[in-house]
């Protein structure tokens, strides 16, 4: 089907009816691209090679042959049309001066003659045509014989008119002026009808110009003579067809503008659209991060918040225990022993036991509310600071002896500084709070040997140490003693935040507190303490 359409294309076209030819190619090349048919498009873009050959624009109609040949090379059984193609594209890129390319479709041409076992007659005369535009008329004499020998073999009125072409040809290269006006002059008694006027006048041509080689300018004259009437009756014939082939290149022209208009609307929505896309994209990706993060800060803060909870009800409720248990003894104390004091018949040493009693679970009863009361003030800084400068060796002293009288153990407790004095910045009563609360703590773990409660400066700071010969800290442990309501045993009193307060204490006067892992002899607790004012100034501000 598509190969009738190319045939009626080209007659059209060879009448110069460019219009009607150039509306059927393009409707062929339509309907190829709707089927989706590689050699329907290839035998579209053949059809419109030849509009443009017989239109006189061989650039636009080379260029259709060969994306006709580039399809057809990519399709397996199509070597009938590719030597078709051949036949057009050949001799156009031979009259363009494109040699180069005019080789190498050659030698393409030269495959498939040798594949398919077909007459060569065409090949041998493109060559010659080839070879005698590159001036090597041996090679073209040679190929010559070859078509003639391959025409004999299987002749017929074309391959015998090709073939007196190139003769002529050849021997008007070679200056063999005679023959090549014999062989002109039989080519144009077969031509001589207005359908081939073209091919009629520029053999004419070549005649008189060899006339004028020959120095016979009679014949020279009449021939140019004989053109001019010819061409004169040819044109007058087709003015309309001329006027029709202008139309035709003002149309293809027009048809390229348009196509390249619309080529480069449809470039300029696709790069907008691509953009707007694009935009849309990077909002939507930065939308949905943004979301991501929003939820995963919402989602961290609720984790912790529920941490929190937790840590804050399982706090209360750990507390609540401790002090149910603790207070419930020095209570129980304080309940029975006045029962005792009056009865009239106990003897004066049960009384002063009974008054001991008393007065040990107040201080104890005592202790635990202090102790209650002081966390919440230090953590939010209420709790107020008086600093002063005092003399640590004598404070750490008079801790000595107040431990000493109120201890309930058999260990010793005493003091070690190898200073007589040392001027500190600090706050006395709380200071003395801190070492009392180490030693006190110390002494419910050792229940003999010595607790030691050392001092000395290093790296410019004040360094305390409160050194046992107790049980010790087990070294999982040691990572949560600070912890609130942490207790090493269950047994002893106490309400466990007795380190936690150490702690706040400490870091209210701008030092660090930990536990000693090296030791093992039993428990070190160590602290720093600034010596001048410059780092507690900031904390008395605060407070």
């Amino acid at each position: 089907m598509f190969l009738m359409k190319q045939m009626a294309v080209y007659a059209y076209s060879f009448q110069t009816r460019i219009t009607e030819a150039l509306s059927k190619a393009n409707a062929m090349m339509a309907e190829a691209r709707l089927m989706n048919y590689d050699i329907g498009m290839a035998i579209s873009h053949f059809a419109l090679g030849d509009i443009y050959t017989n239109a006189g624009m061989l650039s636009e109609s080379t260029e259709e042959y060969e994306k006709a040949i580039d399809i057809l090379s990519e399709n397996p059984d199509t070597e009938k049309l590719q030597e078709r193609v051949f036949i057009q594209l050949i001799p156009n890129l031979i009259k363009l001066k494109q040699l180069d390319s005019a080789e190498t479709y050659l030698e393409d041409m030269e495959k498939i003659y040798k594949d398919k076992h077909e007459n060569p007659f065409l090949l041998y005369i493109y060559q010659a045509y080839y070879y005698l535009n590159i001036e090597d008329v041996d090679q073209a004499r040679k190929y010559i014989d070859d078509a003639e020998q391959a025409n004999n073999a299987a002749p017929s009125h074309f391959y015998t008119t090709k073939l007196k072409h190139m003769q002529a040809e050849y021997a008007r290269e070679t200056e063999n002026y005679e023959e090549a006006i014999q062989l002109y002059t039989e080519l144009i008694q077969n031509n001589n009808n207005i359908n081939v006027y073209n091919n009629y006048l520029q053999l004419k041509k070549t005649i008189a110009n060899i006339y004028k080689k020959l120095g016979q300018n009679k014949e020279a004259c009449e021939t140019y003579h004989t053109i001019k009437v010819t061409r004169d009756s040819i044109n007058a014939h087709n003015y309309s067809s001329q006027i029709n082939l202008l139309r035709t290149i003002y149309q293809v022209d027009r048809l390229e503008v348009g196509n390249q208009e619309q080529r480069n609307r449809i470039l300029f929505y696709s790069i907008v659209g691509g953009i707007l896309i694009l935009a849309v994209f990077v909002i939507f990706v930065i939308r949905i991060k943004h979301e991501n993060n929003r939820l995963a800060a919402s989602k961290q803060k609720l984790d912790k918040a529920q941490k929190n909870a937790e840590n804050s009800i399982r706090t209360k409720s750990l507390f609540l225990s401790n002090m149910s248990h603790e207070i419930r003894t020095p209570l129980n104390a304080l309940s029975g022993s006045p029962a005792i004091l009056i009865n009239g018949n106990i003897d004066a040493d049960i009384r002063k036991q009974c008054n001991d009693i008393i007065q040990q679970n107040s201080d104890l009863l005592l202790k635990l509310i202090d102790d209650v009361v002081d966390l919440p003030s230090l953590e939010r800084g209420k709790m107020q600071f008086h600093f002063s400068t005092y003399d640590a060796v004598a404070l750490g002293r008079n801790v000595i002896d107040t431990v000493e009288k109120i201890k309930q153990t058999a260990a010793s407790v005493v003091f070690q500084t190898s200073l007589e004095s040392l001027e500190l910045y600090t706050d006395e009563a709380r200071l003395q709070q801190l070492l009392i609360n180490l030693l006190i703590n110390a002494t419910k773990f050792t229940s003999e040997g010595s607790i030691t409660l050392s001092f000395e400066v290093k790296d410019g700071v004040a360094r305390f140490a409160v050194t046992d010969t107790g049980c010790g800290i087990a070294p999982e442990k040691q990572g949560r003693i600070f912890n609130r309501f942490e207790k090493l045993d269950e047994n002893t009193q106490g309400s466990g935040l007795g380190l936690s307060i150490c702690q706040l204490i400490v870091e209210r006067f701008g030092g660090k507190i930990w536990i000693d892992s090296e030791y093992t002899g039993g428990s070190r607790f160590v602290f720093t303490h600034p010596i001048t004012h410059t780092d507690t100034k900031k904390e008395e501000a605060a407070v």
